[in-house]
């Protein structure tokens, strides 16, 4: 099936929005003279706007055709999610928002440099800028497979002018324009996602078909309880594994910790946090409803097995094709839906990138010969173009990965920034730890994470069974189909295949422990710092992660002396308001 002109229409109008937000940015509105007003748009924006560009951020392609198909492949354990998104929203803004505004500068890595080093510093960011550069090219691979699955356009295209529109209006209109944008992308999203909802329940017969089928087909699945690591989704692996994964994505990358950094205070930084959960549990709740509505329509015909498509997340755009196209320009809203979802990503990442490069490698290391600030705003307008450029030449390479792109994000997120939220999380709590000691354990834990990341990659596993897919059926299809569903296994015996059958929502809490264990060891080589020549600013108690409790017991138990110091004029004001 090809897009109508309605639907290209509505695709066109897409693009030259977010073309026409960032020339009126960038030419009109302001001048982006600044590298404040560039990276952080002043720190002026609104909480709502915020917080629908970090949920644009985090809530990318990957998700809207990923947990679909996770719930139809696997069902619907993965709504224990919300807990994930509650405890990474949780410490963000318990721990890591009121450090990161207290550093006053433009980069979260800055306070590594106050805490540890200034090579510490550079290495994370390093590691930030590959981990993200990769990251946001599989998010650009992912809307341009859905419009090649719906369009029958070429992918290296859609590539093509999905990351040079991205790259244009990012580099031209800076953090506003990044953040208006994903306004109207983030609205796309939902409109999107929400259509194909309330179509699918509508041509399966309502919502009592639809969990009816989903139940036959032991999809609804909420009692997952065992510690067995080999699992894809307990109620542990995620409420642990996931909290730890969220709380990484949330707070220890700049893409979305840039976002605290644009509003005016840290409780509106904390307002930004909280109404993005909210958000990411309903965009979460329409996620899994597409899942269900995928095998009720599916559970006879399996389209992966009868060959109706080659990867597994075309999945979703088959349904859509099948489910709005017969309705001119819907079909199209849907593309331009996930189109928005992934731009938002990549704008969001070339932004934060440019961001680090500037403040963590060029002021660490030309600091006394700085250029001046409308220079390097400058500087940042030719960086976001180089970067977007690299990104559109990596997303090529996406296309050869298998995996389910959620899989690979989980895989990325887990593998290489979980070790980041360790080193934050040891420079908070553990004072004793010098910078040689993280050194050593980030040094380690990225060659573990990368040998088992590479390990599960290229091991075969069992893809039906335990801890594997779920049973589908092609009895629907045609005839000449096969319908006996085999599972693949090892053909050789292989040492470390307990190791690398390890659930993805596992690695992040892998990286902390090897993180927090290794460092520890290290301050019995390497020595350890005197906790009192530590600046005092730059650590947190364990009580910071009970706050709200800790708070609520000090507001109700005023001293007398804090009392009698309350002005008299207040008083006088207040019980003239009562009256």
């Amino acid at each position: 099936m090809h897009l109508s002109w309605i639907d290209y229409g509505v695709l066109a109008l897409l693009l030259s929005f977010s073309m026409v937000i960032g020339i009126y940015q960038g030419c009109f509105l302001s001048k982006q003279l600044t590298t404040n007003e560039f990276l952080i748009a002043d720190g002026r924006m609104k909480i709502l706007p915020t917080a629908m560009s970090l949920l644009a951020s985090l809530m990318s392609a990957a998700a809207l055709l990923g947990i679909p198909l996770e719930i139809y492949s696997y069902g619907t354990m993965y709504v224990y999610w919300i807990f994930a998104y509650f405890i990474g929203t949780y410490l963000t803004v318990n721990l890591f928002i009121p450090m990161f505004r207290q550093i006053g500068n433009l980069s979260i890595y800055a306070y590594l440099e106050q805490r540890f080093s200034i090579t510490v510093r550079i290495v994370i960011t390093i590691c930030y800028i590959l981990v993200t550069i990769f990251y946001i090219a599989v998010i650009l691979y992912g809307p341009s497979l859905a419009l090649s699955q719906v369009t029958g356009l070429h992918i290296w295209l859609a590539v093509l002018s999905c990351g040079i529109i991205c790259t244009i209006y990012t580099s031209i209109g800076g953090m506003k324009a990044v953040i208006w944008t994903d306004v109207i992308q983030t609205i796309l999203m939902f409109l999107g996602v929400i259509l194909s909802v309330g179509f699918g329940f509508y041509d399966a017969g309502g919502v009592t078909n639809v969990v009816r089928s989903a139940m036959e087909g032991n999809r609804i699945q909420l009692s997952t309880i065992t510690w067995d690591p080999s699992i894809r989704y307990t109620v542990w692996s995620i409420i642990i594994g996931g909290g730890l994964n969220a709380t990484a994505v949330y707070a220890c990358l700049q893409t979305q910790a840039q976002r605290y950094l644009c509003v005016k205070s840290t409780r509106a930084a904390q307002k930004v946090a909280w109404v993005n959960f909210i958000m990411c549990a309903f965009m979460l709740f329409l996620s899994t409803s597409v899942g269900l509505l995928l095998y009720t329509k599916y559970n006879q015909c399996d389209p992966l097995r009868a060959k109706l498509i080659s990867k597994p997340d075309q999945l979703y755009p088959l349904f859509i094709i099948e489910t709005l196209g017969r309705f001119p320009g819907l079909t199209g809203l849907f593309v331009a839906s996930i189109l928005s979802a992934s731009l938002s990503t990549v704008s969001s990442g070339i932004n934060s990138i440019t961001t680090v490069v500037l403040e963590d490698i060029y002021k660490s290391i030309y600091k006394e010969s700085l250029m001046s600030d409308e220079k390097q705003a400058t500087v940042s307008k030719l960086l976001s173009v180089l970067i977007g450029l690299l990104v559109i030449f990596i997303a090529i390479a996406t296309s050869f990965f298998g995996n389910n792109i959620i899989v690979i994000v989980f895989q990325i997120s887990g593998s290489f920034a979980a070790p980041i939220l360790g080193v934050f999380l040891v420079g908070f709590f553990v004072p004793r730890v010098n910078s040689r000691s993280i050194l050593v354990a980030f040094t380690c834990c990225l060659l573990f994470q990368t040998w088992v990341l590479i390990g599960a990659t290229l091991t075969v596993k069992p893809q039906i069974g335990k801890g594997g897919r779920l049973p589908t059926s092609v009895e629907g299809c045609l005839s000449s189909l096969n319908s006996n569903q085999t599972i693949r296994t090892n053909q050789s015996s292989n040492f470390f295949l307990p190791l690398y059958s390890i659930s993805v929502m596992w690695y992040s809490f892998n990286a902390v422990v090897i993180i927090v264990v290794i460092s520890l060891l290290g301050t019995l080589i390497f020595g350890s710092n005197d906790p009192k020549t530590i600046d005092q600013s730059l650590l947190l108690s364990w009580k910071k992660i009970f706050s709200c409790c800790w708070k609520h017991k000090k507001s109700v138990s005023l001293k007398a002396d804090e009392i009698n110091a309350i002005p008299i004029k207040a008083v006088e004001q207040e019980l003239i308001l009562l009256n």
